[in-house]
């Protein structure tokens, strides 16, 4: 959410008395954050109890596996229905825009985990949903606090970070599902990572690292500012830098192919060490 308010203050040329004019705005997304983000893992540790309670560790973690909740269901309602209200409530002092984008991310969250629908065994659908809920739409919560959708839709800049908050929520549940491999196959749950089994996954793991460092190569032809304060030169060698980190991705995780773990792991910290800092310094450039 954070990083999409900034993103919009930097297309908005940094301009501060903005952020003191919407001030009830950042603190109701803030509120709605806190809120909406442990709902839906909540409605995930709900519907997942029966899957969990069959790996002794899992069932510690979830709460739902709890024997003190399963005699209490009122209680476990309570606690689902809490954030929801919190949320929906708060979304009204954003807007008409704010109570759609929140509903859209309790729709979405909600059926990533719930029957009928559970997104989270649908081919590829498990992926996306999560990159929307989890980062995507919090993304555009923190830009929504400054200007409204039908603004933040036609920025080109904006939809880049968007697009990437998205493949890195993809990234973070794609992940968790490779770690969790064997107990989803146990519990005869259709996650894309069991449907494509460990060589199909990998393949997707290298192509969403690969897509998100190519991002850089968009923001730099994207940000025409750039050339403004930079000279031709530098906007250039970071071109080639960009390139550069994508070859070299590519060789180190082909080099790495007999280690389903050790790829994974490589990922994780290119993603930590260049996308993150890639991100946090376009935000910082923009303008």
């Amino acid at each position: 959410m954070l990083f999409g308010l900034f993103a919009e203050l930097a297309i908005l040329h940094w301009d501060m008395s903005i952020l003191t004019k919407n001030l009830l705005k950042i603190t109701a997304a803030v509120i709605i954050s806190v809120c909406l983000l442990p709902y839906v893992w909540m409605i995930n540790d709900y519907y997942d109890a029966p899957f969990d309670i069959l790996d002794k560790e899992k069932g510690k973690r979830n709460y739902f596996c709890n024997s003190n909740i399963l005699e209490k269901p009122y209680l476990a309602k309570l606690l689902l229905i809490t954030p929801v209200i919190i949320s929906l409530s708060f979304s009204l002092f954003i807007g008409l825009d704010g109570l759609l984008l929140i509903g859209i991310t309790l729709l979405v969250g909600h059926f990533y985990s719930a029957t009928p629908i559970r997104f989270k065994e649908r081919l590829f659908l498990d992926l996306f949903t999560h990159g929307l809920y989890a980062s995507g739409l919090f993304f555009v919560l923190g830009g929504l606090v400054l200007s409204p959708l039908s603004e933040l839709f036609q920025q080109p800049l904006f939809l880049l970070f968007f697009a990437l908050s998205i493949l890195d929520g993809i990234w973070i549940q794609f992940n968790s599902q490779l770690l969790d491999l064997e107990i989803d196959q146990k519990g005869n749950q259709q996650t894309t990572s069991v449907v494509l089994g460990h060589r199909y996954s990998i393949l997707l793991l290298r192509s969403l690292i690969f897509c998100m460092l190519a991002s850089s190569i968009f923001y730099l032809g994207l940000n025409s500012s750039l050339k403004s304060y930079l000279p031709e030169i530098v906007v250039n060698i970071s071109i080639l830098f960009s390139i550069s980190l994508m070859i070299l991705y590519l060789i180190q995780t082909t080099r790495l192919q007999s280690s389903f773990d050790e790829i994974r792991k490589h990922s994780a910290w290119v993603r930590r060490n260049y996308i993150y800092s890639f991100a946090i310094i376009g935000i910082l450039l923009i303008n």
